[in-house]
């Protein structure tokens, strides 16, 4: 099998062009000191998607839903303006007035567009009538086709010419991201509805179609301009950005960022990747992240390229964009670097806690599950850590519920091998709901593209987010070229995953499942 080909561009929104370079576009680097005043005086951006862009507070949210309401109304009325230059005026009115109000504005406002421009342009039991009329009685194929075009539009309901005409406008697709964040807020604070949620998903089907063809690969440099670093900041999603100086490491000697950007909005990264590279496949994120930049002489000698976080906009949440991005950054590093033999991740366990939490449920305390395959000196250990536990399971959950458990060292020694393992069993057993996919959504994105499993890693990140989330757990995946679509296909096909490596609590619990059959 030719893998090159693997990593070549098979999607029209996607090019063999080199990846362009942001600090090479600009007439004067950003020196060092520049951005250091930039980041002492750039405001903190909440972390909340919701509050984007939003710069005043409405004393009455219904009074400016009224107001961009009627400039909607505008918008999809046909009746009311006249050339497209009139509507794209309109659209930036709206635009404009949006942007400024708050959170409880736009609420209010999205719920009134989800309920009163939901109804479809034209009247669809007509429509409906004239399709099968036209399949019924017609021999002609091109009036049925016809018939489905303006059934299929009168459908359509009136927000989507509100969508296509901000996507005319300059930066229009990145307002719509946005814009699709606040539903997604509103969803998640507990303004869901139906209403809401079908606009969201309508607009999501939308931009996955728009995004076609529109995509810059460019490579984020030290030099980019400081609005595109101050969106790695903002929109990192996997290991928080502490600082200026976290950014220069990350991008220094030795390291790379990729992103994918919209061509009507060049200075804002749709999604991006940071990519260590190494000599060897890391165990640890804190070695990458905090290690000090390296001479430039280094990458020569590298052998691995570390994929150890990828974070995309909010607004586009189910729009696949990883795998075209992780593909195309490969293809451009082995192209740029022929040293580097191994592509594999750092990847987190974000729902390992949560699954473990539930693991240990009162039941299992007193009589823990016989399907992990945890050794009896290993339970043993465990036990022994924690006076008056009479099972395994009762120890563990004293010792993650405990404050400060990771100073004590013999504790840490003994939960080692049983968190590797229940490691271990959740990402190649624990599947999502009744179906055959991974139950974890990282390692569900990753064995799709047509990774291998490839290490747990005890300890592999040691902040206080990675031990809140998975213990400190992290794994590898690793990208073998060569095996990439044999992988892809069986894991879609019945959820087989494919190993690579020796990680020894992976071969247990492989072992274990052997011995049931």
């Amino acid at each position: 099998m030719d893998s090159s080909r693997l990593f070549s561009s098979s999607s029209p929104m996607l090019s063999d062009r080199p990846p362009t370079r942001d600090g090479d576009e600009l007439i004067q680097p950003l020196e060092s000191a520049d951005l250091r005043g930039f980041w002492d005086n750039a405001p903190r951006v909440s972390a909340s998607p919701s509050t984007h862009g939003a710069t005043s507070h409405s004393d009455d949210p219904k009074a400016v839903a009224k107001s961009l309401h009627d400039l909607v109304v505008k918008v999809v009325d046909k009746k009311a303006h006249k050339g497209a230059k009139a509507v794209g005026q309109t659209a930036q009115e709206f635009c404009d007035l949006y942007e400024t109000q708050d959170v409880a504005a736009r609420s209010a406002f999205l719920d009134l567009l989800s309920r009163e421009f939901c109804k479809p342009r034209g009247t669809a039991s007509d429509a409906a009538r004239a399709y099968l009329d036209s399949t019924s009685h017609s021999d002609e194929p091109a009036q049925s086709a016809l018939q489905a075009h303006v059934l299929r539009d009168s459908l359509t309901p009136l927000y989507a010419d509100l969508f296509d005409q901000i996507n005319r406008l300059p930066e229009g697709f990145a307002f719509l991201v946005h814009m699709r964040t606040d539903m997604l807020g509103l969803i998640r604070t507990g303004g869901k509805s139906s209403a809401i949620q079908a606009m969201s998903d309508f607009l999501m089907r939308r931009l996955q179609m728009w995004i076609v063809g529109t995509l810059d690969l460019k490579r984020i440099t030290w030099n980019s301009p400081a609005c595109t670093i101050e969106k790695l900041e903002q929109y990192e999603s996997v290991h928080a950005v502490r600082s200026w100086m976290d950014i220069k490491r990350r991008l220094g000697n030795g390291r790379r960022c990729f992103g994918f950007f919209h061509r009507n909005a060049p200075r804002e990264p749709l999604i991006f990747v940071w990519v260590a590279l190494t000599d060897v496949i890391p165990d640890n994120v804190q070695s990458i992240l905090l290690e000090r930049e390296q001479p430039k002489s280094s990458e020569a000698n590298a052998k691995c390229a570390i994929f150890y976080s990828i974070s995309s906009q909010v607004g586009l949440a189910r729009v696949d964009l990883g795998n075209f991005l992780i593909k195309r950054v490969v293809s451009v590093l082995r192209t740029e670097m022929p040293n580097i033999e191994t592509f594999c991740t750092l990847s987190p366990l974000p729902r390992f806690r949560s699954w473990l939490d539930k693991l240990l449920s009162p039941e299992s305390l007193v009589s823990p599950p016989q399907d992990i395959g945890i050794s009896e000196s290993e339970q043993n250990n465990l036990i022994s850590r924690v006076p008056g536990a009479k099972t395994w399971t009762a120890a563990l959950k004293n010792l993650v519920d405990r404050r400060g458990w990771t100073a004590d060292p013999e504790a840490v020694d003994a939960m080692e091998p049983v968190i590797r393992l229940l490691g271990a069993h959740y990402l190649t057993k624990v599947k999502r709901g009744t179906g055959s996919s991974a139950a974890d959504p990282v390692a569900n994105f990753h064995l799709r593209n047509g990774s291998c499993l490839h290490r747990v890693n005890w300890r592999g990140d040691t902040s206080y987010h990675g031990l809140r989330q998975s213990l400190g757990l992290m794994c590898n995946y690793n990208y073998v070229l060569d095996r990439i679509e044999d992988n892809s296909e069986s894991y879609v096909a019945d959820g087989t995953i494919a190993i690579s490596g020796t990680d020894p609590y992976i071969a247990r619990v492989q072992s274990l499942a052997k011995a049931k059959l």
